[in-house]
């Protein structure tokens, strides 16, 4: 069996993603004919995010900020007041960053001329990588640009049946030239645009990484997990391709909060994270707990010597929350604060997840 689809597996797939493809709010048009902008702030949002999670943070941020000049001409607190809760935030920083050169340049609206036309004039504006730049190329203005993302490698680690782990740069190189193959041999009526789209909905919702529903899959006859075998045995071994990334060696941190609320105004003490993750963000304040067996008395020196503000009172709880590569576990106090004391509204400021945690228990 080729390790590449045939054109009438080509054509199948188109067939199928046609018929089945889900209604999403950034799908406005057909492929290849969309609006650059619309088209770009989604893909940047599905980074590392899943589709469900996506789709009311879209239409809000739509809303918000229907135009690249409207996003341009935000603050930077309000960015990321409006991406609070999808997570890794420099996402939102480069969006606003990009928006303000694309305007610099001449960009208005949700499209035009002035737009970047190709993928490699949009990979030149900040966090806008090969992935995003070819997405956005290929849906907006039919550009032959391949994707590759984790369900692109997937579907071909399958249909070619390679031995390769999902992280490495051999089945990127080999996920990118079977789509580009693959692009040859489109029907007329189709674009490239269309078979990035086709082939990223069958591993979202067909090829998934747990039970793949090899007997609806449209390539079957084309996959090499599916020679020989049935629906059943196919989707069993297809779970094995991709070979696993290498594990993360995680980094554990102990944490404490001090949660001061005042319910009369609706507020809570917050105060705006300046390095580390999640910088520009608000959360209560917080230190890094060096030793799991210190004291109250202790804890309390290290509270007022590290300039945070109040007295720690009872611990509330524990919660426990993953970022990047650190495993954090963060021990919730009361904290007593002076009369006089500024709370703020955290429904107008942009909040850590960790943050969101503990009002969401404790607010």
């Amino acid at each position: 069996m080729s390790d590449r689809l045939g054109k009438d597996q080509v054509a199948a797939l188109l067939g199928w993603f046609a018929a089945r493809q889900r209604s999403l709010p950034w799908r406005m048009a057909p492929a290849g004919q969309r609006p650059p902008y619309a088209v770009w702030v989604s893909e940047i949002m599905l980074q590392q995010t899943r589709v469900e999670v996506v789709v009311p943070y879209f239409e809000a941020w739509m809303r918000s900020f229907p135009t690249v000049e409207a996003l341009a001409e935000a603050s930077e607190d309000e960015v990321l007041r409006h991406w609070a809760g999808l997570g890794y935030y420099r996402r939102a920083r480069f969006l606003h960053r990009a928006a303000q050169e694309l305007v610099a340049a001449g960009a208005r609206g949700q499209g035009g001329a002035a737009w970047p036309q190709s993928a490699a004039a949009w990979a030149e504006l900040p966090g806008i990588g090969e992935y995003t730049a070819a997405a956005v190329a290929s849906l907006s203005c039919g550009e032959a640009a391949p994707v590759v993302d984790g369900n692109v490698k997937r579907v071909v680690a399958r249909c070619a049946g390679l031995e390769l782990a999902s992280d490495t740069r051999a089945l990127h190189r080999e996920s990118a030239a079977w789509m580009a193959a693959a692009m040859e041999l489109l029907p007329k009526a189709e674009g490239p645009g269309a078979w990035n789209e086709a082939v990223m909905e069958l591993g979202a919702t067909v090829c998934t990484p747990r039970s793949p529903a090899c007997a609806a899959c449209p390539v079957a006859d084309g996959c090499h997990i599916n020679d020989g075998r049935g629906p059943e045995d196919a989707a069993r071994l297809a779970e094995a391709y991709p070979l696993p990334p290498k594990a993360k060696n995680w980094i554990e941190l102990e944490l404490v909060y001090g949660l001061a609320a005042c319910p009369q105004e609706g507020g809570v003490l917050l105060v705006q994270r300046i390095e580390g993750w999640n910088p520009g963000l608000w959360e209560p304040p917080s230190l890094v707990r060096e030793s799991s067996g210190a004291s109250p008395e202790d804890l309390q020196a290290a509270w007022q010597g590290s300039g945070a503000p109040g007295q720690l009172g009872e611990e509330l709880g524990v919660v426990r929350h993953t970022i990047t590569r650190h495993k954090i576990q963060a021990r919730v106090h009361l904290l007593e604060t002076p009369a006089d004391t500024a709370y703020q509204d955290p429904s107008q400021v942009g909040l850590t997840g960790l943050a969101r945690k503990i009002l969401r228990r404790w607010v």
